[in-house]
């Protein structure tokens, strides 16, 4: 399947791949340390030849038939030649989760192309989490702050006391999750 390089390098969300040269995205696991997921899109042999790759361990993964996989790798894997024709390239092979196609039809490189774009988004999110909490997820702490109900409990009110929210009452949560290094310096 032939395939304009712009459209391409669009369809599966990195047009900037062709400045670069390569671009990737990776995370890893807080546990074990050990490399969650990695998705790469990167030019081979002065721009001769185009590969994106992409592998993602899920745990606890229902597929398509509702059998549930303890862990379950996603992958994809996208070869691609420059032709002689300026600026355009030929699919030559997609591989998406073990299933391997040669010179593949314009359907199986659509479906491939939007696969790689939404798992490497979300590669790419995680990613961006654990930019901003890297500490936190090399060194998981619990939070030794009390609740926040439990920090104005023993407060005395200035006035009558307020009941309970009702459950139906409460607005918009905000997740948050203490850093590290705002409990060092609160000891």
């Amino acid at each position: 399947m032939l395939y304009a390089i712009n459209d391409l390098l669009q369809k599966m969300g990195a047009p900037e791949a062709r400045e670069r040269g390569r671009i990737e995205w990776h995370y890893f696991d807080a546990v074990k340390k050990n490399l969650e997921g990695f998705a790469e899109i990167r030019f081979e042999a002065g721009g001769e030849r185009l590969v994106a790759e992409m592998k993602q361990i899920k745990k606890n993964y229902e597929d398509d038939a509702g059998k549930l996989h303890p862990v379950y790798t996603e992958s994809f894997y996208l070869y691609a030649e420059r032709t002689a024709r300026a600026g355009y390239y030929r699919v030559t092979k997609i591989s998406l989760d073990g299933e391997d196609y040669n010179n593949p039809q314009k359907g199986v490189v659509e479906l491939g192309l939007s696969v790689f774009h939404a798992r490497a988004l979300d590669i790419s999110i995680r990613m961006m989490e654990q930019v901003f909490n890297k500490q936190d997820i090399l060194e998981p702490v619990i939070d030794p702050m009390p609740k926040f109900r439990d920090l104005f409990a023993s407060q005395k009110p200035a006035q009558a006391p307020v009941p309970p929210l009702k459950r139906e009452e409460w607005g918009v949560v905000i997740p948050f999750r203490p850093r590290n290094h705002l409990h060092a310096n609160a000891s």
